[in-house]
């Protein structure tokens, strides 16, 4: 322990409601730090997780998970996804500094215990200075989306979409298309089934069905599902699935059929989501990442509106 260092990481000490309580005081936390998550991983693909509060001189002030699949009995690799997430604010850089390097003590010193970090920080020169004199190596590029602003009124988040989708949004609205809040999951499958088949004719990658159906299992108040759908004629036409977490939210799965795109639903589908968030109190809303290896979809994406974002990276 240095002595030096005014952080600690308390691992594993803290019971679930605990940890949600902490985790609903962070401003803008990834679904990937919650523990509906952690326990979706595990039943999907066996992995075990590790929870850690950050504290500065015995206050908490972050918390973050790592995730690994045992080998052999033992821990193995260990993946931090899209944390810390910091209890109230970011903390200043050179703190910043002294709590990463705390995190990298910790997997340094454990033979066959490696891990991958993907810091929730923004891709910017003190970012990548702060996790270098922390001893982490870049290996990857980050993670890229979209982050509406949930704390704006509904008349300046409509004035900031794209003339086009705005426009798109008008023509679904008047397509006599009703929105449907699935509130007991009974359509979790049938839109599980849709996305799966879409990820195959388009070969990219997403939420599996395993893993929504592990979510859905997992839901408390804190981190949960939300499902909508829209309908023509009382036919569903389209849907999408909303993965609320703390005071934030990620749109996690789409699917729209032939009827659904002649009637704009999606749009009509993301803008009904915008003020049931609000609603519900969520300050922010992830869009679920984007790609240069989908450019339709980061289109339709960046038409919504919001500040595009770049994480910092993959470290070793």
């Amino acid at each position: 322990m240095d002595a030096l260092n005014p952080f600690r990481i308390t691992w594993n000490r803290h019971s679930r409601t605990q940890w949600d309580g902490m985790l609903d005081a962070c401003k803008r936390p990834s679904l990937t730090q919650t523990s509906t998550y952690a326990l979706a991983l595990h039943d999907v693909h066996g992995q075990k997780a590790d929870f850690g509060l950050i504290r500065f001189r015995d206050q908490p002030i972050g918390m973050v998970v790592a995730h690994g699949k045992p080998v052999f009995g033992r821990a193995g690799s260990q993946t931090i996804y899209r944390g810390p997430a910091w209890i109230h604010d970011e903390i200043p850089g050179e703190m910043q500094k002294l709590a990463l390097g705390l995190l990298r003590k910790r997997y340094r010193l454990r033979n066959g215990r490696p891990v991958t970090f993907h810091p929730e920080l923004a891709d910017t020169r003190e970012h990548r200075s702060q996790l270098a004199a922390a001893g982490f190596k870049r290996v990857a590029e980050g993670y890229r989306t979209i982050w509406v602003d949930l704390g704006r009124s509904r008349d300046e988040l409509r004035a900031d979409m794209h003339q086009n989708w705005r426009n798109a949004l008008v023509q679904g609205e008047r397509s006599d298309l009703a929105v449907v809040e699935d509130t007991d999951g009974t359509r979790i499958d049938w839109l599980a089934e849709r996305h799966g088949a879409h990820m195959e004719v388009g070969g990219y990658r997403g939420a599996s069905r395993d893993l929504i159906t592990a979510l859905h299992c997992h839901a408390n108040d804190t981190s949960g599902l939300r499902l909508l759908v829209a309908e023509h004629a009382g036919e569903p036409v389209a849907g999408i699935l909303l993965a609320t977490h703390g005071a934030a939210a990620t749109y996690l799965v789409g699917w729209t059929g032939e009827r659904g795109r002649d009637l704009r639903a999606t749009h009509v589908l993301l803008w009904h989501a915008v003020g049931l968030l609000q609603d519900a109190g969520k300050a922010w809303f992830d869009l679920g990442g984007i790609s240069d290896e989908a450019p339709g979809v980061m289109r339709f994406k960046r038409g919504l509106g919001g500040a595009e974002t770049t994480l910092v990276g993959g470290y070793v």
